[in-house]
């Protein structure tokens, strides 16, 4: 879909892409990019996400938990393509989490189209201002140290034994 919707736009408006495919699609990937005459670095896998994210302007990506952490901890703008069949809906729900801060647009997949997705990169592309004003709300989202918290709680369950969760009853786990 990406390199269709870029195939539509003026070469001079293209932006530069940095895609990830997976072992199992990139050759598909790779044509598809040769097909439609798109220039785009493509990988399985990005080892180092940091400077994946550290290079873009703009992502156009699933919504999985991390991916939208990662999104805030780096400050980046984002079009959300939530995965339709993650259970109980919740790529839709993590994507909405952004949506709502100003820091990303939905892009249900039912809506996404070749044209759709060209029209919203094109968006960006013409307005750098809204991408920054998108990135900062996106970074003001960002909770640095939450990881160190989150051990720092495990570790204290583990120091207090069952009774750390009052919530429970006996003999549940």
């Amino acid at each position: 879909m990406v390199p269709l919707a870029l195939a539509q736009m003026d070469r001079g408006r293209r932006p530069q892409v940095w895609h990830q495919a997976g072992a199992m699609t990139l050759e598909r990937a790779k044509a598809a990019y040769r097909q439609h005459d798109v220039d785009a670095r493509v990988e399985p896998f990005i080892e180092q996400m940091a400077d994946a994210y550290g290079w873009a302007d703009l992502v156009v990506c699933r919504a999985g938990a991390l991916t939208i952490f990662e999104l805030a901890a780096a400050g980046l703008a984002a079009v959300l393509v939530p995965f339709p069949s993650a259970v109980d809906d919740h790529q839709n729900l993590n994507a909405k989490w952004l949506v709502r801060a100003g820091a990303a647009v939905l892009l249900p997949e039912t809506d996404l189209s070749a044209d759709s997705l060209a029209a919203l990169i094109l968006r960006f592309v013409g307005d750098r201002q809204s991408l920054l004003e998108m990135a900062g709300r996106a970074r003001a989202l960002a909770a640095p140290g939450a990881c160190g918290k989150v051990v720092r709680a495990c570790l204290g369950a583990i120091a207090d034994g069952p009774g750390y969760f009052p919530h429970r009853r006996k003999g549940t786990s």
